[in-house]
């Protein structure tokens, strides 16, 4: 991500804005491998070795950027770097009025495109993907939003509804904020990261959703988020398919409308397609939290220990933060039948925070696993808690539960979303 090197911290949506949209603008071109935004923006801030991010997201070349605003003046400074050894292969300073601040993003995406077009592409055609306008404020909050929502965390998902709520007040008419807002409502449901009721979270996030497509029908994040919806109805994977399939054509840098893709094959029974997908997420965007405990099941599932451990093993070097390793190790132990060190894992994750509907998912097998059945009833996940009532001898309660969770159409959904 670019750089903002003025006094003033309100310009991080500008040179964050310029950094989106070239992202955007880049994925679009088949030819081109470009790292996801999670990943890329895993590095903000950091003066990190080119060499190490070229290998943690796989790249041979890296853009990197700065943007200094003094007055009504502002300069933005861009570098193609060779990853293997720090070889500059361009770099160029623009000097602009800062009037429109979204003109002026398009005019130096495009600029800068035009270079990478010459300099890795042998002159094919680049097209800017513009951004959608609105005022300034109200595009920092959406940025900073989004940001929070990649995280999959809580707290984080809170604050980000509280900008977009903002956001909307400021520009009612204002179309990725009303997507990113449905996004996250139905994101903090019970089965994924809040405490809402899933039925719930599913209408209230929907009335965004319709909100924002009213308003342009082809929003790539207003058809991801519609995909969502799908996918959260009973039965509805099928009819997920195709808008998140729209909205990954229209922005093949939406990381999100990819996790949900692979939701919704695995919903229709397409295993193949699915790993196909959930292979690609990996390989574009390895930092992406969501993708990362799915890919190790799949991976496992699919009798492809060694792939799981290797992601495990490049998430550790890169992101040894990431709460969710200790549910990808977890798993790894679970599918190698070693479902004791497993459940250590998910023991220690509880400590850290309150778990989300999938890590109790990931506990409940654990305890399963190794016939801790009346804990799984008093802490698991609801969706292990018939199978446990049954395995103590409690049939009846068993039955009625799982016929309870039947009728209300609870997806038991073992996918991080």
């Amino acid at each position: 991500p670019f750089v903002n090197m003025s006094s003033d911290a309100e310009q991080e949506f500008f040179s964050d804005g310029i950094t989106e949209e070239i992202l955007n603008s880049l994925a679009s071109e088949k030819s081109l491998k470009v790292a996801g935004r999670t990943s890329s923006f895993a590095f903000k801030g950091q003066n990190d070795d080119l060499r190490r991010i070229g290998d943690a997201l796989g790249v041979a070349h890296i853009l990197e950027g700065s943007v200094r605003k003094v007055g009504a003046q502002v300069r933005i400074t861009a570098q193609l770097i060779q990853a293997d050894n720090g070889f500059h292969l361009w770099s160029e300073t623009y000097d602009r009025e800062l009037t429109d601040v979204f003109a002026i993003q398009d005019e130096i995406a495009n600029e800068i495109l035009k270079q990478l077009r010459s300099q890795l592409l042998d002159d094919e055609d680049l097209m800017v993907v513009e951004a959608k306008r609105t005022n300034p404020v109200v595009y920092d909050l959406y940025l900073r939003a989004k940001q929070r929502i990649y995280t999959r965390d809580s707290a984080e998902i809170t604050k980000a509804i509280s900008e977009l709520d903002k956001a909307i007040r400021l520009d009612p008419e204002y179309a990725p904020a009303l997507a990113q807002r449905g996004v996250a409502t139905m994101l903090m449901s019970e089965f994924n990261y809040g405490d809402l009721a899933d039925d719930e979270a599913n209408r209230r996030g929907k009335r965004f959703v319709d909100r924002a497509l009213s308003l342009d029908e082809n929003l790539a994040e207003g058809l991801a988020a519609l995909g969502l919806y799908y996918s959260n109805q009973p039965g509805g994977s099928e009819l997920a398919i195709e808008p998140l399939t729209k909205a990954l054509s229209i922005n093949p840098n939406l990381i999100d409308a990819s996790n949900w893709l692979f939701s919704a094959l695995q919903g229709v029974r397409d295993f193949k397609g699915s790993l196909e997908v959930i292979v690609d997420v990996t390989e574009r965007d390895p930092l992406y939290r969501p993708a990362f405990a799915n890919a190790i099941m799949q991976f496992n599932a699919y009798g492809m220990p060694e792939k799981a451990e290797a992601l495990l093993q490049r998430i550790e070097a890169f992101d040894a933060s990431n709460p969710d390793l200790y549910t990808a190790r977890a798993v790894n132990f679970m599918f190698s039948g070693r479902s004791g060190e497993g459940l250590q894992q998910m023991e220690l994750n509880r400590e850290l925070d309150e778990m989300s509907g999938v890590e109790e998912n990931v506990l409940s097998i654990g305890l399963s696993n190794t016939m801790q059945f009346e804990r799984v009833i008093e802490e698991g996940s609801p969706f292990a808690k018939p199978y446990a009532l049954y395995q103590v001898g409690q049939v009846d309660e068993a039955i009625e539960l799982a016929h309870a969770q039947a009728s209300s159409g609870y997806p038991g959904n073992l996918f991080n979303l």
